[in-house]
């Protein structure tokens, strides 16, 4: 089990087992809902996520990193599942925090970001306005201790450098480049995220037939980079605006001239492949021009669900659908598998630790 003290008290991690009772107790929900899986693929055991949220928390002894246990605060000295590098720069801003009154002052929580590549970003959230006294020491600490620091109150964001990361993932002798947004959806453990798009790679390339890929739910372009190199075009969409932003530069950063991307809800996606409604956004696009061999979605936690999208999908002849909840994914599969068959179910042991289980499953039309 994990060597924390705050195990099963601070809120995050919860499943009280050794990682190798904990993941067969996972294999057993997954296989329970009638599912077997065929890969299997573990996490580091500490060490590996790459984000955190805390309250900062205060007493006669000044400022604490915190969590909520019961709504209230659980003063917390330690981390050991975030990016070792994430540990270090914590543990190094504190004592800064305690001794500046100008960078302490009415924080009232701490986010972090990190990458492989051990860049850091530091979100401080306040509850007052922040002015240009508050600039300066920021900047102090950012080249104090090598990380970028944004500044956030409400309706004001102050960014000493930048307001993203740049990440480099190697995978299959090829690196791509991703910028990562503090508020933009992003995988949260690296290690387990190659694991995917490798599996999702290797999907794709044992299809018979290859021709252009439609992308739903295509957030900054996590799968979308990388599987363009296997498509003739890709048409990819997103509803959030900052995931737009990030895959806007992606595509730029790594060169790729075969993706149309579009902000539009899963729902205007159908209605505009079908013809159904046009949009202005679409005007430069021509929709019919593609020929669509794979669908890829990873939708949020309550899955596809609506009849009318899911219908949409099982048009596909081959569907890569990425699942962090088993539940809707076995509602959604109960209406796919009309029409599909599955080639491969695989588990990603994502979120060490916790009941929430991700998994990738290559559909097949009948």
């Amino acid at each position: 089990m994990l060597i924390c003290p705050y195990f099963n008290q601070c809120g995050g991690c919860s499943l009280p087992l050794s990682y190798q009772a904990q993941l067969q107790e996972k294999v057993e929900r997954i296989n329970a809902l009638g599912f077997v899986p065929s890969e299997i693929y573990t996490s580091p055991t500490s060490g590996f996520r790459s984000r955190g949220e805390f309250r900062i928390y205060r007493d006669e002894r000044g400022l604490h990193y915190a969590m909520s246990r019961e709504n209230k605060p659980l003063p917390i000295t330690s981390c050991p599942i975030l990016l070792p590098h994430l540990q270090e720069v914590l543990n190094s801003l504190l004592p800064i925090l305690n001794h500046s009154k100008i960078l302490s002052n009415k924080l009232f929580s701490i986010e972090v970001l990190g990458t492989l590549t051990r860049q850091t970003l530091v979100v401080l959230l306040y509850h007052r306005a922040l002015d240009e006294e508050w600039e300066r020491e920021a900047k102090e600490i950012e080249e104090k201790l090598g990380i970028h620091i944004i500044g956030r109150s409400r309706g004001e964001k102050r960014v000493i450098s930048t307001e993203f990361l740049k990440d480099s993932l190697s995978l299959e002798h090829q690196t791509y480049h991703f910028v990562r947004y503090d508020n933009a959806f992003s995988q949260p453990n690296p290690t387990l995220n190659l694991k995917m798009l490798e599996f999702a790679l290797s999907c794709v390339r044992e299809s018979e037939r290859r021709e252009d890929l439609l992308e739903l739910y295509c957030g900054g372009g996590n799968f979308t980079i990388p599987l363009s190199k296997e498509f003739g075009k890709v048409f990819a969409t997103e509803i959030a605006k900052s995931s737009i932003k990030a895959l806007h530069q992606n595509i730029i950063d790594n060169k790729i001239t075969n993706i149309f991307y579009a902000r539009l809800s899963g729902e205007e996606s159908i209605e505009a492949l079908r013809g159904e409604r046009e949009f202005f956004r679409l005007r430069e696009v021509d929709l019919g021009d593609y020929h669509f061999s794979h669908i890829f979605i990873d939708p949020p936690r309550n899955g596809v669900g609506e009849k009318k999208m899911l219908e949409f999908i099982s048009s596909f002849e081959n569907i890569i659908y990425i699942s962090c909840n088993p539940l809707t994914l076995k509602e959604d599969l109960n209406i796919l598998l009309k029409t599909h068959k599955i080639k491969r179910f695989a588990l990603f042991d994502q979120f060490p630790y916790t009941h929430h289980i991700e998994s990738g499953v290559w559909l097949e039309k009948i």
